[in-house]
């Protein structure tokens, strides 16, 4: 067998079919695209997630007959809880400069006094941020002298954990989903190109030409047209990002993009998929047609 001979066949096969190569190029693409476009989607969701427990933090009240030795020794007794990363200390005045921040200076006006409690803001290493285990750290320091009172984000963390065990399902089936949709379109449209050769296929068959020697050509331009439509993808994709943010460079929302073992990986993902199409669509028309027996 020829490997030039062969390469030259897959192109000429290809040239010959030009719609039908072109059809089935542009499906890739669109294939890769959707795929890409979700697989960022689903990036970026799981990073907002995370960005949001990372904001989860338990903070402790503390009494404001608490004098400096008694704060030092609840630290100490608190660090030593399982899961505790880092405590920080809001004094009664940082306590007032946030809520000023927030709300404006006249709220505290009307108050002869700073009415607000120190306090420390416990965060937790990420494996801890669930609600049993944060529960069970806060029954640990509600137990604690000069401890008034402790809260946390309860609900949203109860939100994000029911939703996040939702999305990841649903992740998997949409990627299921299109996975088997774009290797179906891809067969099917490259099942065009392999028609167009039908005379000259049974031509081979009638000199004796091995099965391998049928479907090589194929596979090779199933190659080809795979990277075509990697390339093509990874351009459209990148020119959808320049121009979703320059329209949006105002904002504050930040979105990663492709880097280069993404590319390197989508450019990969057409290939396959042009490959793994161009074997099922030639394997099915030509059991089809009675050319080759499996």
């Amino acid at each position: 067998m020829k490997i030039n001979f062969l390469f030259k066949e897959s192109i000429r096969g290809l040239n010959s079919a030009k719609l039908s190569t072109f059809a089935s190029v542009i499906t890739i693409t669109l294939s890769l695209i959707l795929i890409a476009i979700y697989y960022n989607i689903s990036i970026n969701s799981n990073k907002l997630i995370k960005s949001i427990k990372d904001k989860v933090e338990i903070e402790v009240f503390l009494d404001d007959s608490i004098n400096q030795d008694e704060l030092n020794d609840l630290r100490e007794k608190i660090r030593t809880i399982g899961g505790v990363k880092q405590i920080t200390y809001i004094s009664k005045a940082d306590a007032a400069k946030i809520f000023e921040s927030e709300f404006g200076k006249d709220m505290l006006d009307i108050f002869e006094s700073n009415p607000l409690p120190a306090s420390l803001k416990i965060n937790l290493y990420d494996e801890y941020k669930y609600t049993d285990r944060m529960n069970k750290i806060k029954a640990q320091i509600n137990t604690m002298k000069k401890v008034q009172d402790i809260v946390y984000p309860e609900k949203n963390l109860e939100m994000i954990e029911k939703n996040s065990s939702g999305l990841l399902l649903i992740n998997l089936l949409i990627l299921i989903v299109i996975s088997v949709s774009s290797i179906f379109l891809v067969s099917n449209t490259i099942r065009l190109v392999i028609s167009s050769k039908k005379k000259i296929l049974e031509l081979f068959k009638l000199l004796g030409a091995k099965n391998s020697f049928i479907i090589t050509p194929f596979i090779i331009g199933g190659f080809i047209q795979g990277l075509a439509g990697g390339i093509i993808a990874v351009g459209a994709l990148y020119g959808f990002y320049f121009l979703f943010t320059s329209k949006f460079s105002s904002n504050e929302l930040k979105i990663d993009f492709m880097g280069i073992e993404y590319v390197i990986s989508l450019v990969i993902a057409g290939i396959f998929l042009g490959i793994l199409g161009s074997l099922i669509s030639v394997k099915f028309f030509l059991k089809k047609e009675r050319l080759i027996n499996y």
